[in-house]
């Protein structure tokens, strides 16, 4: 019997028998993130990469469930003319990388990866021995924490491939599959709530029928709900946010039981619920995501979910304090001093955990010095989900950084200006593009719109004991600081949830990665045919190894190889 992963552990490492070939596993909820290398002093010449099998155990027993290789686009010039598909599996055609991401687990499982090298000829290759990761996937929800990733957009091939062109819209099995379990964590704790609790709201885009209808049963049977909602008049041109909540708050019977914030400096840009057990606070559901269609839906977006008093109570006091509808504006004014001190009083509150929490506005950048901070302090990686931008202090810092550290970043299109000029080395940020089809397939399913990229996050150093996790309504401006009604986690040493963020991101990177690279080389209209099939062709020798390990061939692969192997 294989010595499965029967617990938990989000970051896995593990060397061969003869020390050639090492790696870790990053291991989230629903994806895991591989990476290895190998002995730097290897003869690569005849390398011609790396074939990965994944065996699935039950957990219970402990017997083997099944046992499958992954499958790769590239394959060697003599299997062009054999009839194997779009896709090839790595037993035949080995992956020509040093890393590898599996966006299909299950945590009611354990896994084994197996990595194997393969060296010689393509038409008579030998597969040395495997390099071993057994792994378990994180529950949603363990211990305090709860987070919960919707698939979002950037699972459009894999929508196409199960649900063909149906909208999500006409579908509950396409809406609980893109969902993932975010929508209903929050659905769970509002039909849980009974007689003297509480659900307190504080939210910007109040427009999902299935939670109003829900927040309307809880009061129905006594539940004090108290819902603080966006409803500031014509705002930059997205003042239809007021209109579009009343009419769900109407629709609903729950005028009495919501708050207008009228008065915000810009937007009333929170998202989260305070459960009150017995009147008194229990639990906080907050992240990145409105309560609408395309926030559950359609764009990327995160929730956290934390059962702790004293956080709780943090959210309940600027809850209190939104519902006055308070005005921040001006110098010195005292409302914004309020939230100061809800924040000193939750870092006394929360000396003992390891993490802070933040509410805006305030007089200072508070998120922006945070962020800076921690770019500063990297070791190895940051991961940037950054929706809509950077301040220029970040835009500096990541500049500043040192050129060991890899800075990897999502962002709208709206936003492409201003990170273009990060683009160097070891520093990539993507942002969405369409891929009408490729290889013969279809990618993407219905157009969404332009704002795919929803969640604000930050992972540092996510390999190491002590990584750090900034997640929270703020989009990384100064006016997510002086300007909204936002709040933020800065969550130190919890290497479970910068497992789990960090797997989540990299999904969506390496999926607009490569629709950048399929978009600009491979589906270019002035590519020939003959240049086409060039891309699908992998190397015969071991020279595609080289730009992951000659510092001097100025690739991200080089560094990347290096730490996602968990070398740091």
């Amino acid at each position: 019997m294989s010595p499965i992963a029967k617990t938990y552990k989000p970051v896995v490492r593990a060397k061969t028998r003869d020390g050639k070939l090492s790696g870790a596993a990053l291991v989230g909820v629903n994806s895991i993130l591989l990476g290895w290398t190998l002995d730097e002093n290897l003869d690569r010449g005849n390398l011609l990469g790396f074939g990965i099998r994944r065996t699935d155990y039950d957990l219970e027993e402990g017997m083997m469930i099944r046992s499958e290789w992954f499958y790769g686009n590239k394959r060697f010039s003599h299997q062009m003319d054999m009839d194997y598909g779009p896709t090839i599996s790595t037993y035949s055609a080995p992956l020509q990388r040093f890393s590898w991401a599996d966006y299909t687990v299950s945590n009611r499982r354990s896994y084994m990866y197996e990595i194997f090298p393969f060296w010689g000829d393509p038409k008579n290759f030998d597969r040395e021995e495997p390099l071993r990761l057994y792994v378990r996937p994180s529950a949603p929800h363990e211990g305090d924490w709860g987070i919960y990733t919707n698939r979002g957009v950037t699972s459009s091939l894999a929508y196409q491939e199960r649900f063909k062109s149906i909208d999500p819209a006409e579908s509950k099995d396409a809406q609980t599959w893109l969902s993932r379990g975010m929508k209903e964590s929050l659905l769970d704790i509002i039909k849980g709530a009974g007689k003297n609790d509480g659900l307190h709201i504080a939210i910007y885009e109040f427009e999902d029928p299935d939670v109003a209808d829900a927040l309307r049963k809880a009061a129905v049977k006594g539940v004090d709900v108290q819902i603080v909602f966006h409803a500031k008049e014509g705002n930059g041109g997205i003042g239809k946010t007021r209109e579009e909540n009343l009419a769900v708050i109407n629709a609903h019977a729950l005028q009495n039981n919501v708050f207008a914030r009228e008065k915000p400096l810009n937007i009333s840009h929170n998202k989260f619920l305070v459960y009150l057990k017995d009147g008194k606070p229990h639990t906080v559901w907050t992240g990145t995501c409105n309560f609408t269609f395309s926030g559950f839906y359609l764009q990327t977006n995160m929730a956290l979910q934390l059962s702790h008093a004293p956080t709780a109570e943090a959210y309940e006091t600027y809850h209190q304090l939104l519902k006055s509808d308070p005005d921040c504006g001006g110098r010195n004014n005292p409302n914004k001093e309020l939230i100061e001190e809800i924040i000193r009083e939750a870092e006394k509150s929360l000396r003992n955990v390891n993490w802070k929490v933040n509410f805006s506005p305030v007089s200072r950048d508070h998120l922006l010095e945070f962020t800076n901070e921690e770019i500063r302090k990297a070791k190895s990686a940051v991961f940037m989900s950054t929706p809509f931008g950077l301040d220029k202090s970040i835009l500096d810092a990541l500049a500043a950084n040192s050129e060991q550290i890899i800075e990897y970043g999502l962002c709208n299109t709206t936003a492409r200006k201003k990170v273009e000029q990060l683009n160097s080395r070891y520093t990539r940020f993507f942002t969405p593009s369409r891929l009408e089809s490729y290889m013969g397939r279809l990618w993407d399913a219905k157009a969404f719109g332009n704002n795919k990229i929803h969640t604000k996050s930050l992972v540092r150093d996510p390999w190491s004991d002590n990584p750090t996790v900034i997640i929270g309504t703020g989009n990384f401006s100064d006016e997510a600081c002086r300007r909204n009604d936002e709040n933020f986690l800065v969550i130190e040493g919890d290497q479970r949830l910068a497992a789990i963020i960090t797997t989540e991101f990299i999904r969506m990177w390496e999926h607009y990665k490569s629709r950048y690279f399929i978009n600009t080389i491979y589906a270019s209209r002035t590519a020939s045919k003959a240049e086409e099939v060039s891309q699908m062709l992998l190397d015969s020798d071991g020279s595609w190894s080289n730009t992951a390990f000659k510092e001097t061939a100025r690739s991200y692969k080089f560094r990347e190889r290096e730490v996602f192997a968990g070398m740091e």
